[in-house]
């Protein structure tokens, strides 16, 4: 039989290459990771003549506990931000529920409390301290800044209101002026009509009479003086004209009461020269 094709053939190192490489890698990655801690200061592989278990725990812990040493009481400002940001927490917390928040807010003031009374007894290293000093600080720089902005708000928010408050009266003024202009206009209408009607009244309609020395004038007495009054002037007359004295003043009383009524019947004739006085 014919042997296999590729049995005379060398096995591939393709597994063999990779493997290979696989441990260089590992090799280098625990170099740099044993480079790395020898910087820090620390060291993975225990010392000639000790046990590796448990070798460096005790080590370990003799370490903390003579770190803890140094250790001092949180101090009051770093207690008052810690207390500053649960209060801001309690504040977005209930302005996420929209029910039962006077129960929420009496639980979460409640662990406020005990968290920032056990706050006032834990130790934290001095490094720490600075960092909540330069925290606390900060977050009083930031309060005096709310604090301001708030008033400066609150000022211009009153500002504000006085403006609106100032342009309601000038509308309100505005108002009146139009409503005052609105009643004096239909015043001056009602007058203007008024006024337009006086001049009609005051016309007399009279009749219209030519004016001539003719019989028209002794016609218009006739028709305006009755028979009886006639007789009654006629009588008067004579017993006017049996005294001489009177008769002067008659017939200046006549010529008076002649220019009067031509005076009123024609306004434009002048006879004031012919009367005697």
């Amino acid at each position: 039989m014919k042997a296999g094709r590729g049995s005379n053939r060398e096995l591939s190192k393709t597994p063999k290459l990779n493997k290979k490489r696989r441990q260089e890698a590992t090799k280098q990655e625990t170099k740099h990771m044993d480079q790395v801690l020898e910087d820090d200061g620390t060291d993975i592989q225990p010392k000639p003549g000790q046990k590796r278990k448990g070798s460096s725990s005790v080590p370990t812990k003799a370490k903390k506990a003579k770190g803890r040493d140094s250790w001092e009481l949180m101090p009051p400002f770093a207690i008052l931000a810690l207390e500053n940001i649960m209060d801001l927490s309690i504040l977005t917390t209930l302005a996420l529920r929209r029910t039962e928040k006077k129960e929420s807010q009496e639980h979460l003031n409640i662990m406020k409390n005990r968290f920032i009374s056990q706050c006032g007894q834990l130790k934290v290293p001095v490094q720490k301290q600075k960092y909540l000093e330069h925290s606390s600080f900060s977050n009083q720089e930031e309060a005096k800044k709310s604090t301001v902005g708030k008033k400066t708000l609150d000022t211009l928010e009153g500002d504000l209101k006085a403006v609106v408050h100032a342009l309601e009266s000038a509308e309100e003024q505005s108002n009146a002026l139009e409503h005052s202009c609105r009643t004096l206009r239909e015043r001056v209408e009602e007058e203007e009509e008024k006024a337009k009607q006086i001049p009609e009244q005051r016309v007399l309609n009279l009749p219209h009479y030519l004016l001539q020395r003719d019989g028209t004038l002794d016609i218009w007495k006739r028709k305006t003086i009755s028979d009886n009054d006639s007789e009654i002037m006629a009588r008067k007359l004579g017993e006017i004209l049996q005294k001489s004295e009177a008769i002067q003043d008659a017939q200046v009383l006549l010529l008076h009461a002649h220019k009067h009524f031509d005076q009123l019947v024609n306004p434009n004739l002048n006879l004031g020269s012919d009367i005697p006085r």
